[in-house]
């Protein structure tokens, strides 16, 4: 795929217009650069910490250089995409790192993911390299990448290739040793999500993007000082790969828990954020709440949180009662991200004050999405396709929301059709460079607090939220109707304490499908939460007057089975 033209990529912003986040400049303009010169510059200052010890910056400079020169003389070239499949591990940043600083393309895979959409993933990205990490196995065979001359292999401390580059002592790696210099807009990483017709999509975000995100995050999240992060999202989420290289890239130090961890386990996880003195968390709202009453439950005091100073809850509504227990209990900052996989990582926020959540007109029960961040353009198109103006007389209107900004990806990878559908010309190519996303969420400008942000209403399609992971139904309708004794399939997502559960319902095909085997059949070939909590058996589908589906009446069901 062509990445755009930089000079189309900037943003003048828009001073005290709602729509424009503040202009900041992007300096260096790509990650590589950043990261060479917070790895180059670090020293002797913990730059990983957690599974398999501390890794410093000077040490990280020589395992990334190491792989990064290995990458180079197996001709991987700028631009090229390089597959890590991986559980959390220390040699994950070591290898992300280098990728990058190689020029070459990121593409994070979950170790837990069903062997059918792994190797969907690496036969549709077809990467120069591939390797496993933290307990994971590459394919054997069936797209040639463990054995058919793809470059890589399994990263260990024990295998070859890890003894390689642990002994290795060769020179540093610099900008000068890529195939070409890696331009702003060049592709930066690639993750998978899920699609509407079965598929999953790789989006494709650009340096200049990303490397927008992670100096914004400097700026808001450097007041605490060096940021210190719990790399707790899985590895192929965008805000795995923020928690990953984020705090590399600012200076800080990335908290790595070991391949078996797993963010249920409360107390692991206290123990990481105490023993690793982590000051920025990122939680799905509802995984925080459980951390929270847990803690309660046992009578630990919230204050043993205390060094966390940034809390940022994405990926589903912030309920304000998790806000306030965290203020007044941890004593941290509480934000709200939001961000599309389509765009470099979270594009709007808003910090829940205690004269936010204080105010008269604060709706416990509002989806606040906030305001842009630097360098971020948000448009609301209501369903004429007119831009609703935040400061007119109507600007409450619900509408689609786009955006716009350097941190908007490159699309679809070898999906040219469906970029062209979803990134389109921008309003204002004055101020945002004239591209923009369209989300597909629907949105609206609201007031609180004598402040005028944006609100999350829902969805314009069939696309959901599963404990922070974007789930389209249409992929899970999909993937059912393939199962054996199945002729007929929907899924719907209904709000169940505070955060959304996947339900499904099928039709049997000359028979009565076992439910049980059903669910065992899709837990092999799709992630975990794109698996239904239930499925249930019916005679029809209802559907609405007009011969749709009606999602409303299978709703009515879910007590029922």
């Amino acid at each position: 795929m062509t990445a755009p033209d930089t000079t189309t990529r900037f943003f003048t912003g828009s001073v005290g217009d709602l729509r424009f986040g503040p202009a900041a400049p992007i300096e260096p303009p790509t990650v590589d650069a950043l990261l060479h010169r917070t790895v180059t510059g670090g020293g002797e200052r913990p730059a990983v910490v957690g599974d398999g010890g501390t890794l410093t910056y000077a040490e990280l400079d020589r395992r990334s250089s190491a792989v990064a020169r290995y990458l180079r003389a197996n001709g991987i070239s700028t631009g090229d995409r390089v597959v890590v499949l991986a559980h959390r591990c220390g040699w994950l940043p070591v290898l992300a790192v280098g990728i990058l600083r190689a020029g070459a393309v990121y593409v994070p895979v979950d170790a837990s993911y069903p062997a059918e959409r792994v190797g969907f993933i690496l036969e549709d990205c077809t990467p120069a390299a591939a390797f496993a990490l933290g307990g994971a196995s590459l394919p054997a065979d069936g797209d040639g990448t463990a054995d058919g001359g793809v470059v890589g292999g399994t990263v260990t401390d024990d295998s070859p290739l890890g003894r390689a580059f642990l002994a290795d002592h060769g020179p540093g790696f610099s900008p000068d040793d890529r195939s070409r210099p890696t331009g702003p807009a060049d592709d930066c990483y690639l993750i998978y999500t899920s699609g509407t017709t079965g598929t999953p999509k790789g989006a494709l975000n650009t340096h200049l993007g990303v490397t927008a995100h992670f100096q914004w995050m400097g700026r808001v999240l450097g007041d605490a000082g060096t940021i210190r992060m719990l790399q707790k999202a899985p590895v192929s989420f965008d805000v795995g790969v923020a928690e990953l290289l984020g705090p590399l890239a600012t200076g800080g130090t990335v908290v790595i828990p070991g391949p078996e961890w797993w963010p249920g386990d409360v107390d692991s996880m206290v123990e990481l954020i105490a023993g690793h003195d982590v000051t920025v968390l990122s939680m799905v709202p509802s995984l925080m709440r459980v951390l929270l009453d847990v803690l309660d439950d046992f009578g630990t005091p919230l204050s043993s949180l205390s060094n966390i100073r940034h809390l940022l809850l994405g990926g589903e509504a912030v309920p304000a009662d998790v806000v306030r227990r965290a203020r007044e209990g941890i004593g941290c900052r509480v934000h709200g991200l939001y961000g599309p996989t389509e765009t470099a990582m979270d594009v709007t926020w808003v910090e829940y004050t205690d004269a936010l959540v204080g105010a008269a007109d604060f709706d416990d029960r509002a989806s606040l999405l906030g305001l842009p961040e630097d360098n971020v353009g948000v448009y609301v198109i209501d369903e004429d396709g007119t831009e609703v103006d935040p400061s007119g007389p109507d600007w409450s209107r619900p509408g689609e929301l786009c955006i716009s900004g350097p941190q908007v990806g490159n699309g679809y990878f070898g999906r040219a059709e469906l970029t062209t559908e979803v990134f389109v010309d921008s309003p204002r190519p004055d101020i945002d460079g004239g591209r923009m996303y369209r989300t597909g969420d629907v949105v609206s400008w609201t007031e609180v607090d004598g402040t005028r942000m944006l609100q999350f209403l829902g969805r314009i399609g069939d696309q959901v939220k599963i404990r922070g992971n974007r789930v389209e139904l249409g992929e899970v309708e999909s993937r059912l109707r393939e199962l054996d004794g199945v002729r007929q399939a929907a899924a719907v997502a209904v709000n169940h304490g505070g955060a959304d559960t996947l339900l499904a319902f099928v039709v049997g095909d000359g028979g009565q499908p076992d439910v049980g085997a059903l669910t065992a059949q899709l837990a092999a070939g799709v992630p975990e939460y794109m698996v239904p909590t239930r499925i249930t058996v019916l005679d029809a589908l209802p559907v609405s007057p007009n011969g749709k589906l009606d999602r409303a009446a299978l709703k009515a069901h879910r007590s029922e089975g």
